[in-house]
């Protein structure tokens, strides 16, 4: 490496983004343009000396978009721990909800029913967001066909166990039973209301983005909720409580969840811009 026998680095050139160096053959004083990563396997670099070389290395992984074995290894690694803890996060607040949305509650003091799940799933709408902001349409939709699977998987798991024969000393038989009846009874509804609004959600704030040209993240997250909050809204209402509640009172609760998710779209945009920060500082530190 100390001197050139046969070839000579003159220069850089770039032509339809590739960056190419520009090499003098010696032996006819002919210049040639080769692209940087055929220049690094080709046997021209190997009669490089070593400045030669720092400055061919230089320009290949000194590129913001080159993928280096750190990006593949150490920070990738950071890119789908995130992923997972929200994919995962993401399936325990919809199982959640899956048990706490057969409980109507009423709040006196405004006059609403609203099932007891309202107050968590909203953040689900809050993770797709950040899914969809960092991973993109393909893998936000994963992570809900995961999130809905775990979910059937956990209430079909609780139904076998509830028709298992039961000890006459343990006094909870009945009333577990009557619970895992009850929520399969809702399953139909939550998983419909789940695939729908979520993926309408995604697909939204993917269209927003592109249209926008990634700015404005504040109007793309309260758009897509809202749109996904009122399916999810009417879709659950409907099919959860048609037979056990009069027309009315699921209007009530429509009418409710849909207030209650539009505030935690309009609040939730600030932890959101939060979020993303931190994410992304996490991502790249």
């Amino acid at each position: 490496m100390s001197g050139n026998q046969k070839y000579k680095l003159l220069g850089f050139s770039r032509s339809a983004d590739v960056i190419r160096a520009n090499i003098m053959v010696l032996s006819t004083g002919k210049s040639i343009s080769i692209p940087l990563k055929e220049l690094e396997s080709s046997q021209v670099s190997e009669d490089l000396n070593r400045n030669e070389l720092r400055e061919i290395y230089r320009r290949i992984y000194g590129n913001k978009e080159t993928v280096t074995a750190y990006d593949l290894t150490d920070r990738n690694e950071r890119s789908w721990f995130a992923y997972l803890f929200i994919a995962l996060s993401l399936s325990t607040i919809y199982i959640f909800c899956t048990i706490a949305g057969i409980k109507p509650t009423h709040i006196p003091y405004i006059n609403m029913v609203i099932p007891s799940a309202i107050f968590f799933y909203p953040l689900t709408f809050i993770l797709v967001d950040i899914l969809n902001e960092f991973y993109g349409l393909r893998l936000a939709r994963k992570a809900i066909l995961f999130s809905f699977i775990a979910n059937i998987l956990f209430v079909f798991g609780l139904m076998f166990t509830a028709i298992l024969p039961g000890l006459k000393e343990w006094g909870l038989t009945e009333a577990y039973t009557e619970i895992a009846q009850s929520i399969m009874a809702v399953l139909v509804a939550s998983s419909v209301a789940y695939i729908v609004s979520e993926n309408v959600n995604s697909w939204l704030l993917c269209k927003i983005k592109e249209l926008t040209n990634s700015r404005y993240l504040f109007i793309r997250i309260i758009t897509s909720t809202t749109v996904a909050a009122a399916l999810d809204s009417v879709i659950f209402g409907t099919l959860a409580f048609y037979n056990t509640l009069d027309a009315d009172t699921i209007k009530s609760i429509i009418f409710s969840q849909f207030i209650i998710k539009i505030t935690y779209a309009i609040v939730g945009v600030g932890p959101i811009y939060v979020a993303r920060a931190l994410f992304r500082k996490y991502i790249n530190s």
